[in-house]
């Protein structure tokens, strides 16, 4: 199965991901980390990308695009695939469809994890990072304010501050959302409520996509 994962800052993108990959055994592709692997391993995609990095500009939607397609042509992909943090405008939308069906590793479905833009702003205001081992947890999960797994002091991201939370999900309603329409047009697309817990989200998932594993 060939699935991509939209949905907002907070909506558990990341954590469904993780989950999903062990679940269907297919590769989870995030572009982040695509951009950090090319440049770590010093391919030419990589220098290119960097370059544009170390200038503090945005790596272009076609250079993104060539990584991705160098990326779901590797061997472990031979099952499927999950993307996740693209795409993220209209125009990375086409671009994805164009290649993806250039390639023939058409997207099987879109999945859309819904979640009220208030409830995005208590998740992510109430997440904390450990200093020392990095790990995140929710204020509802802290012990004496210490981190629940090494005993590490616990911070507020300044991007997970409630002002800035609210700005993001202004960004992503102005750039992204559209994208939710575009795949409505174009594939099969898999509606989840991800206002519900982690387990129940999961369920949900595994219900909307059992019929496009094909293993």
């Amino acid at each position: 199965m060939r699935i991509v994962l939209l949905g907002a800052p907070g909506s558990g993108k990341g954590t469904q991901a993780a989950l999903l990959k062990e679940m269907y055994g297919i590769p989870h592709i995030a572009t982040g980390d695509i951009l950090r692997t090319e440049v770590a391993e010093g391919t030419e995609l990589g220098g290119k990308a960097e370059r544009y990095m170390n200038e503090g500009g945005l790596v272009p939607d076609d250079l993104i695009l060539e990584m991705v397609e160098a990326r779901v042509r590797r061997p472990d992909t031979r099952r499927g695939w999950l993307m996740d943090g693209f795409p993220r405008t209209l125009e990375q939308a086409e671009g994805l469809r164009i290649m993806t069906e250039r390639i023939e590793q058409r997207v099987d479905a879109g999945v859309i994890l819904n979640v009220d833009p208030e409830v995005v702003v208590r998740r992510l205001s109430g997440r904390r990072v450990c200093e020392s081992c990095q790990a995140v947890t929710n204020v509802s999960e802290m012990r004496a304010g210490a981190c629940p797994l090494c005993g590490g002091k616990l911070v507020l991201r300044p991007d997970d501050e409630p002002q800035v939370v609210r700005r993001r999900i202004e960004v992503f309603e102005q750039q992204t959302r559209p994208v939710f329409e575009y795949f409505r047009e174009h594939y099969d697309v898999v509606d989840i409520d991800a206002s519900k817990t982690v387990d129940q989200v999961t369920e949900a998932l595994r219900r909307g996509l059992d019929r496009y594993d094909h293993s």
